[in-house]
């Protein structure tokens, strides 16, 4: 079947999208709110004083609390984002955690003389006591989180969904270090009371501005089952849906590293740097600085790399950034060491966490994403709750010496959860493993280098023997065919010179180009590339032979014309627009090693079209005649040239 999706134009910006940036704005201000009291929760416990040895078990408390809700209500919430209006759910959610927060401390205080009767105001308080409102927060923050991811696919273009989830995802992070510094000086220079106040006006701050927000879509249901059978529909989809389960799995398994990461750094803290209050926001700061990091990395590089691969990679190196991490804390290391690598943790998250809500956002239609995001928060909050709940239920005595182990094994399972990922996604390749890590490499590059995008459907037929016609204007054009053909591999005829280099001849090898020798009548060659296409495969041919500046004539050889003919193959005309001019430098092999390798270090904007197939019956039956290879050629390349300006429609 041929493919007939079509690549869209570049769309604007997202930050001239004033709705976008409305959402962008009230997600990160709401944010700031959920992280501001944390300090002064710890301070009311005297968490860092030398008498208490279970700091990571009462940071883990506080963080499992929080997170319960999802787990619980999640999917319930989730069918709730898909029948309310979504922006309404976000400002309920934003009001009634301002209220919760704005006379927190009153409460707390009476919870705690019920609680103990002879408490008084200088003693700790019970964990128990200071963690009871965070489940209430918890429970409007798993309400408010799967109306945002799916809202937030009804303010921009589809195309612009890893840019605006890559934009989005540092808002935490920046929400988080602006707490971390803002929180500990609210109740050390003020008081607790006022370190909740300002919480309780940021989340009202956040419903201001989500209230101004118009969404571009709306929900549409065909029909509306029984409430249980719709909201049970979520877990039918998601479970008959591999890819979805796949990419539920990994956010999973990002929330407990996560999770796990951010309850041992007050030990560390206290453990290994003896240091203050002050400083766990200052290594909390690093994780988020590693998260905006990242989200920056993302939005720069927009579509340019697949998400599927940028989530196996981010694992990968995160678990690595995580192994390094425990060695570090063994052998009470520098703190700047430990900072850097808390970093570098975070940023690989980043990675991670945007491929996550992108590829659900891009998969999962609209009618169904709410609930979707309500199963993936049930999913990624049990992991967290295991991980948490791990280290905050059981009364490990002294459970601050062992955090090096509990860093190490955290960071194995990453790193082992990106080998599977990577082992999987390849073994399912279409291609084979060799050569769909090629063409992932591929499509990044010239995504990123090259930003390269198809004008209209790829006419290239998903079987049988076909040769890709295409004018040659730079070393970069076989890459670049290559990556804007998505169902079909093509190999290429290519100088015999380049086969001998060897990162050239990784490449060569795995999509089977064929090798020729320059100006010379190079029979064998013709009979490799018929046996080629004899066999059904695709080959990619440039019919001028070498490379030809835009504006110059584009005089065919007749090789093509002959090869079209004695094969039959379906010929399929392209074109390649927007390259850079090379440069031509001669004189060396050296130079002229420099000439073709330019292209590969600038920056272009490709476009390629493909015309549909050319039609050779006129010159059929002429197969041993030399001036019909002569016509046929030029015919082609005559199909090709018409494609350099789109006809109208």
């Amino acid at each position: 079947m041929r493919q007939t999706q079509q690549h869209t134009t570049t769309a604007s910006p997202i930050f001239t999208n004033p709705n976008f940036i409305l959402l962008w704005l009230a997600y990160g201000i709401s944010a700031f709110g959920d992280h501001l009291s944390e300090g002064a929760l710890l301070k009311l416990q005297h968490a860092l004083e030398s008498a208490v040895t279970d700091t990571t078990r009462r940071n883990a408390t506080m963080l499992f609390v929080f997170m319960a809700p999802f787990v619980i209500f999640g999917p319930l919430f989730g069918w709730l984002a898909d029948r309310l209006p979504r922006k309404w759910i976000m400002v309920t959610c934003c009001i009634a955690r301002a209220a919760i927060m704005f006379e927190l401390l009153a409460v707390l205080i009476g919870i705690h003389r019920w609680y103990e009767p002879n408490w008084t105001a200088d003693a700790p308080m019970p964990i128990e006591v200071a963690v009871a409102p965070l489940a209430a927060l918890g429970l409007f923050a798993a309400m408010f989180s799967p109306a945002r991811l799916a809202l937030l696919s009804t303010v921009v273009e589809r195309d612009q969904l890893i840019r605006a989830n890559a934009a989005t995802a540092p808002l935490g992070p920046i929400a988080s270090i602006a707490a971390y510094v803002v929180g500990p000086y609210l109740f050390l220079h003020y008081s607790v009371n006022a370190n909740f106040r300002v919480t309780s006006a940021a989340f009202l701050a956040s419903a201001l501005f989500i209230t101004t927000v118009r969404p571009r879509e709306t929900i549409v249901h065909v029909r509306r089952p029984a409430a249980w059978r719709d909201f049970m529909d979520s877990f039918r989809y998601v479970w008959s849906h591999r890819r979805v389960v796949e990419v539920i799995a990994i956010s999973t398994i990002f929330w407990a590293a996560a999770s796990v990461v951010r309850s041992i750094i007050p030990a560390i803290v206290k453990t290994v740097f003896s240091g203050d209050y002050q400083d766990i926001g200052n290594f909390q700061g690093c994780l988020g600085l590693g998260l905006i990091g990242g989200a920056l990395v993302l939005t720069g590089l927009g579509s340019a790399l697949r998400s599927e691969l940028a989530a196996s990679w981010c694992l990968k190196l995160a678990g690595l950034c995580g192994l390094v991490l425990a060695m570090t804390i063994a052998i009470k290391g520098g703190r700047g060491a430990c900072a850097v690598l808390i970093f570098l943790i975070g940023f690989f998250g980043a990675g991670i966490q945007v491929s996550v809500y992108a590829l659900l956002q891009r998969i999962v239609p609209n009618h169904l994403r709410g609930r979707v995001f309500g199963v993936n928060d049930l999913c990624s909050m049990a992991g967290l709750l295991l991980a948490t709940g791990f280290l905050a239920i059981p009364r490990w005595p002294n459970i601050d010496r062992y955090i090096t182990w509990i860093m190490g094994t955290t960071a194995a399972a990453l790193f082992a959860s990106g080998i599977t990922a990577t082992s999987m996604r390849l073994k399912r390749g279409r291609f084979g493993r060799r050569l769909t890590f090629v063409r992932n490499f591929n499509e990044f590059f010239c995504g990123l280098m090259a930003r390269v995008r198809r004008d209209g459907i790829c006419t290239i037929p998903p079987t049988g023997p076909v040769i890709i016609a295409a004018n040659h204007c730079s070393a970069l054009d076989p890459f670049i065919l290559h990556s804007v053909s998505p169902n079909r591999s093509m190999g290429f005829l290519i100088a015999r010179e380049y086969a001998s280099i060897p990162l050239m001849r990784f490449v060569i090898e795995a999509i089977e180009c064929v090798p020729v020798s320059r100006g010379e009548n190079d029979i064998g060659s013709i009979k490799a590339v018929l046996r080629y296409l004899e066999a059904g495969k695709a080959i990619g041919i440039f019919p001028t032979g070498k490379i030809l500046p835009r504006d110059e004539p584009q005089t065919p050889r007749e090789g093509i014309g002959m090869i079209a003919l004695k094969s039959g193959a379906t010929v399929i005309p392209a074109y390649i627009d927007g390259l850079k001019p090379p440069v031509n430098w001669s004189g060396s092999r050296l130079m002229d090693l420099l000439s073709m390798g330019m292209p590969f270090m600038q920056r272009h904007r490709a476009v390629v079209r493909f015309g549909e197939p050319v039609d050779l019956s006129a010159w059929r039956g002429r197969e041993k005649d030399r001036e019909a290879f002569k016509e046929a050629s030029e015919h082609i390349m005559g199909e090709v040239m018409r494609l350099r300006k789109r006809p109208e429609a």
